[in-house]
């Protein structure tokens, strides 16, 4: 073996350790078959994050039920705080931030008359 395929193998080693450390019996399920720390790598993201496209249809979806959010019938306003936080933060994870300025008057409009 050359030098320089040594040293490829030696960090390819050094990287597969920390990513079979850190991840969990599922995750190591998929990615058992990956030869490759750039492979593995790679194949976490797509799973984790998903492809570019369906990035996008999580962002749409996200935006429809913000733009839609409403009180449920027997939503507490905890329970309806609670929903509303979870779509912004999924949208922020995805690199979609709103300003909190636009959550404020989203959850006001959300709230029922009474």
């Amino acid at each position: 073996m050359s030098d320089i395929a040594t040293k490829e193998f030696d960090a390819n080693a050094k990287a597969h350790y920390p990513l079979f450390q850190a991840l969990n019996d599922d995750d190591i399920a998929r990615i058992i078959h990956c030869k490759s720390a750039y492979e593995i790598w790679s194949h976490l993201v797509v799973t984790h994050e998903g492809t570019s496209q369906l990035k996008r249809v999580k962002i749409d979806l996200l935006r429809f039920q913000c733009e839609n959010f409403a009180i449920h019938e027997n939503d507490s306003i905890d329970d309806m705080v609670t929903r509303f936080t979870k779509i912004t933060n999924s949208l922020s994870s995805l690199g979609e931030a709103i300003d909190n300025d636009q959550k404020i008057r989203k959850a006001i409009r959300a709230l029922p008359p009474s």
